[in-house]
């Protein structure tokens, strides 16, 4: 963490101002080990560059299995001449419609960011980029953004952020929202964090579609079922079978009209499988994604853009990336 981001940060219960204790600093002032401390006695830990403002991943463990293993997938610069090269900007563009003239010089908060891919493309377009996880991703996130001085990580609770209010000039989060316990009180906490006038983004996941497949809702409840004597090691097992056996079968076997119908029913309904996407690491990756989270809720784009009403945001309206992409400006 560098010191320089302590006037973005606040107690996340008080909100009162924190006061930086650094025991341990590298040559380039970024400081590994600490403390942040409040007026009224709150400590929270820096350890290896991250603020820790929870004591645990609670409802998210599986995100932190998850992006320690694949902590680049998903980086655009992981992907170039692969099948899936600039997914990652142009996605991000899609949802947040932000140019690199209105991010350059300024800084944007991600709520969830796993281990930071949307991140850099924050820092590619010239951004300051902050993110806060509650899971051990942060970890990953920090190794990813090691000797960037313009990158800041936090590991805290997205529904209770320790970021004073008003302090980003946009904020945005993508996959994310419906992973908590309360969707609406997320975006009303990230929307608190940008300044009047700034801009807003979500996606969560479609009332419609792969997420809303019983087959999904299944295998997610077996997982979790099972996680406690097996861990994830099942769900990972899973994941490679359906990427590397399942995934080219059900694309061959679409292409059949006879066969399409029965093997989408079959998808919907009782085999998880992610046939449409064209790298075999981010089939494997998405899969695992899909069956393991505790929380995992589906949502309409009306449901959605009245959150954003609520928080107070104005301008809502429909982005580029599906029903529940939804863009709006903090009145």
């Amino acid at each position: 963490m560098q010191p320089k981001f302590l006037d973005l940060l606040c107690c996340p219960e008080t909100r009162e101002p924190l006061r930086l204790d650094a025991r341990e600093t590298l040559f380039s002032g970024d400081v590994v080990t600490g403390e942040l401390a409040s007026l009224s006695g709150r400590r929270y830990p820096i350890v290896r560059g991250v603020p820790r403002f929870v004591s645990q991943e609670y409802y998210t463990s599986s995100f932190g299995v998850e992006w320690k293993r694949w902590p680049r997938v998903q980086f655009d610069s992981e992907n170039v001449g692969r099948p899936m090269a600039g997914h990652t900007t142009r996605m991000w563009e899609a949802i947040t419609r932000a140019s690199s003239d209105r991010v350059q010089g300024t800084t944007v908060v991600e709520f969830g960011c796993g281990p930071g891919r949307f991140l850099d493309v924050v820092r590619q377009k010239g951004g300051t980029a902050v993110g806060i996880d509650l899971s051990t991703a942060v970890e990953a996130a920090r190794k990813n953004f090691a000797h960037d001085p313009s990158v800041l990580i936090v590991q805290g609770d997205i529904c209770k952020p320790p970021f004073r209010e008003g302090i980003f000039e946009g904020g945005y989060a993508i996959g994310v929202l419906h992973h908590t316990p309360d969707p609406q009180e997320a975006l009303r906490a990230l929307v608190r964090t940008v300044r009047p006038g700034g801009w807003i983004a979500c996606v969560v996941y479609p009332s419609k579609g792969f997420y809303a497949y019983p087959s999904v809702a299944r295998f997610r409840r077996l997982v979790n079922r099972l996680q406690p004597v097996f861990g994830y090691r099942h769900a990972l097992a899973y994941s490679y079978l359906s990427a590397f056996a399942f995934a080219p079968l059900f694309r061959r076997g679409k292409r059949v009209s006879r066969l399409n119908r029965l093997l989408q029913h079959i998808q919907e309904n009782w085999v998880v499988v992610l046939d449409h996407l064209p790298d075999f690491r981010w089939r494997v990756l998405d899969t695992f994604d899909a069956i393991t989270p505790l929380i995992a809720s589906t949502h309409t784009g009306d449901e959605v853009k009245g959150w954003m009403r609520a928080a107070g945001c104005t301008n809502i309206e429909t982005a580029g990336w599906g029903e529940t992409s939804v863009l709006g400006a903090r009145a």
